[in-house]
């Protein structure tokens, strides 16, 4: 069988060659190689940002691992993405927690947050006990693989950070 070409790779070759076709005789030094190198340079994919949540609103965000006892213990938010999106524009995004939503004792916020993409927060999503529970169903853009971090803010004002990983195909920012 012959090589395989991604639908990316001959999107990026097809744009190549047309810009050599359009402004290679008029710039008279273009070559193929220096046009697909250009091409290359503009596409290539950022690093993966893992650096977390520091602070919001001057509050300090606490970090625990998804499988800990002290996570399961406060009833912290599940983050629920797929695995792999396969078109990083519509990428659904559901967080649910089973902590009770009662007067004085409730889960204020959550605040997400993607560092890989060009406005690092998503979105914020106020509650209040008269959403009788925490349950949020969106969907969000993500440019690139990346980490989804989700900010729980409590109305005692805690702050606990929970983060999911996602592969994306087709960068939607």
């Amino acid at each position: 069988m012959g090589d395989h070409v991604s639908r990316r790779d001959f999107m990026k070759k097809t744009a190549a060659a047309a810009a050599l076709i359009i402004a290679g005789p008029a710039a008279g030094v273009l070559d193929a190689e220096n046009v697909f190198a250009a091409v290359k340079k503009k596409n290539s994919i950022a690093p993966i940002i893992k650096s977390d949540v520091k602070e919001i609103g001057g509050k300090n965000v606490i970090w625990l691992a998804e499988d800990s006892p002290e996570y399961k213990k406060m009833l912290l938010p599940k983050i629920n993405l797929p695995l792999i999106a396969q078109n990083g524009g519509l990428v659904p995004l559901t967080i649910e927690s089973k902590y009770p939503m009662k007067k004085g004792n409730y889960i204020k916020a959550f605040h997400v947050f993607d560092f890989n993409n060009p406005i690092s927060k998503v979105a914020t999503f106020n509650l209040t006990p008269e959403n009788g529970k925490a349950y949020i169903s969106t969907r969000i853009k993500i440019q690139q693989d990346s980490y989804v971090q989700v900010v729980t803010e409590f109305s005692d004002g805690k702050m606990f950070g929970g983060k999911k990983y996602i592969k994306v195909t087709v960068g939607g920012c």
